[in-house]
């Protein structure tokens, strides 16, 4: 029924209401029973041939009595057969097969099937009419039920009636449509908005729709007349399973929330729902005014940005961890993860130019004959054998220290809070770790010359400057040992002896 208009929806209730009321009148008993009406008519009948064959039979006109009787047969289908049978019962005149039809077994008196009418003439008896109807059993269900007056009225009534209660609601219906309550420049104003508007009655029935509405639902407004707002493809976003407008007419108060539509494309659209209720004078709710605001390409705009935002961050992240490889890289040797020169120097040449009133040492390392080892084994293993040489310094320093690749086999190191003997502790201890069986994949061994500031060095240059020198003195004595700067042209080379306990080791404070 949905697919028919308003108007024929409302036709065909009211075909059926008339045709219901005259049902029931008919049960009780109110309609003339289609027996009476038979019984009525087949009488009427058998009284007119009477009459014209008491008419006849004053002057025997027997063709006159034949010509009635033939007429009733031909033209009325309930009559089987007619006759004139005399007392002595031969039978004068006949139309129709009456001697089948009129058989030896029918009853004398006459009932609903057969009628016999006694005729006189000058007063005697002097013959009798007969008349045979149709038996009612003897007719099809189909033939019977359409026989009876009832089904014939009904039938009428619904062809009839539909298109005289279409007409007159057509008609009617102009006083009732809302464009024609409404002025035409509200109705204007509604179209003109871009968010559907529909105007609801108590029983949530569509009585006005704007264009934008119309064209979001894909049908014409005179097909959404009188439809409920919930029959529509609404989906209900939240756990409340009643609809906004439903919400607001039993509430009394304005509600919004968000609904789904599929519009005619069968895409789903999301709509902002506010529904508001229409009040009497005595606020009771007669109908609601519902908005709705299309917020699909919002949603989705808002989707693309949190994915875009999304992606950002993970750029932002991937950023930072590159900011921070690109920081390590620009800040340590990629060889060995050890500090680069320039860093080395920018972070401990500023303490120098501030002042230093603490103990600090500078150890300067250098591999031996390195360059044999890269021309008898080549680079790969002399690279092999840096990386080892830098994990061995920066297991013996503290977070305050410092590991620096100073040059291609040299590395300097900065020992805080350390006296020189116990720097040059640590760089024996250093040393004789390099100098142990399989600490790389060839045999290595390492000079090592130490200075402090305690000499006199007033900055980082002087004091690595200092650090070389000794270095120089140990490479120079026999390589594989550690030498100590004092003072110029003071290098002595460091003996471990009771001074080892007080060597420089990851960890101690």
């Amino acid at each position: 029924m949905n697919g028919f208009s308003p108007l024929i929806r409302v036709s065909l209730g009211l075909v059926l209401v008339t045709c219901s009321i005259l049902v029931i009148l008919d049960l009780a008993g109110f309609m003339p029973a289609e027996t009476d009406q038979r019984m009525e008519a087949r009488i009427q009948l058998c009284e007119t041939l009477a009459a014209q064959a008491a008419a006849a039979a004053g002057s025997d006109d027997l063709n006159s009595i034949r010509a009635a009787l033939y007429m009733a047969v031909e033209r009325n289908d309930e009559v089987l057969s007619a006759a004139l049978r005399s007392n002595a019962g031969r039978l004068m005149v006949t139309s129709g097969d009456h001697a089948t039809a009129w058989g030896p077994d029918l009853e004398k008196e006459s009932n609903a099937t057969h009628v016999a009418l006694p005729m006189l003439r000058n007063g005697k008896p002097w013959a009798d009419l007969e008349v045979r109807f149709r038996d009612v059993a003897a007719r099809g269900p189909l033939e019977a039920l359409w026989q009876r007056p009832l089904v014939r009225l009904l039938a009428i009534m619904a062809a009839t009636g539909f298109f005289a209660y279409l007409g007159y609601m057509r008609r009617a219906l102009k006083h009732l449509d809302p464009s024609s309550v409404i002025p035409a420049r509200v109705q204007g104003a509604l179209d003109a908005m871009a968010g559907g508007v529909l105007l609801l009655d108590q029983s949530e029935r569509i009585v006005l729709a704007n264009a934008a509405f119309v064209e979001t639902f894909g049908e014409r407004a005179s097909a959404l007349m009188g439809r409920r707002a919930s029959t529509l493809e609404w989906t209900r976003c939240d756990s409340n399973y009643r609809m906004p407008w439903v919400e607001a007419m039993e509430g009394s108060k304005t509600i919004e929330a968000k609904v789904i539509l599929e519009d005619v494309l069968g895409e789903q659209r999301s709509l902002v729902a506010r529904c508001s209720p229409v009040l009497d004078g005595w606020d009771r709710a007669k109908g609601v005014i519902a908005t709705f605001d299309d917020v699909t390409e919002l949603e989705r705009k808002t989707q693309e940005l949190e994915e875009a935002l999304a992606t950002l961050e993970k750029s932002q992240e991937e950023i930072k961890e590159q900011n921070k490889e690109l920081g390590f890289l620009a800040h340590h040797d990629p060889l060995t993860g050890a500090s680069n020169r320039r860093f080395f120097m920018e972070r401990f040449g500023g303490e120098f130019g501030e002042g230093i009133d603490r103990q600090v040492c500078c150890v300067m390392v250098d591999i031996d004959f390195f360059k044999k080892v890269n021309d008898e084994h080549g680079h790969q293993v002399g690279d092999e054998v840096i990386r080892r040489v830098s994990e061995a310094l920066m297991n013996e320093v503290r977070s305050d220290d410092n590991v620096c690749r100073y040059g291609g086999e040299e590395f300097c190191l900065v020992l805080q809070d350390t006296d020189v003997l116990g720097a040059a502790a640590t760089a024996e201890r250093i040393r004789g770790r390099i100098d142990s069986p399989g600490f790389a994949r060839v045999p290595i061994t390492a000079s090592f010359g130490v200075a402090s500031i305690q000499f006199g060095a007033k900055s980082l240059t002087t004091l690595i400057d200092q650090a070389d020198q000794a270095l120089y003195a140990s490479k120079n004595n026999g390589r594989n040992q550690t030498s100590i700067w004092k003072g110029k042209d003071a290098l002595e080379r460091f003996v471990p002896r009771r001074i080892e306990t007080q060597g420089h080791r990851k960890g101690d404070e």
